[in-house]
């Protein structure tokens, strides 16, 4: 099992290879957490129409969801505060 501290870092690690350092989103959907990451100097205001990253809670898998594949789970999501990441959530 994989907490969310741990899955924040590993989506973060991913992204960053793309230049998307900065955490907009984060959002519980039951099996997997959701994350979207943007350019650190773009105000994209948590939307930019891209999917998010997301990490298995099992398995730590890393895959992607866009809304559009299941908008009733998207509906259901539990927000997550991102002030929790805070320290981690620079951009660099």
């Amino acid at each position: 099992m994989i907490t969310l501290h741990e899955a924040y870092l590993k989506a973060k690690n991913d992204r960053a290879k793309k230049g998307l350092t900065r955490l907009t989103v984060c959002r519980d959907y039951g099996e997997f957490w959701g994350f979207s990451f943007t350019h650190p100097t773009k105000d994209m205001s948590g939307c930019n129409g891209y999917s998010e990253i997301t990490v298995n809670k099992k398995t730590g898998d890393i895959l992607f969801f866009n809304p559009i594949m299941d908008f009733d789970l998207f509906e259901r999501a539990t927000p997550v505060s991102i002030e929790q990441f805070a320290e981690y959530n620079v951009a660099i």
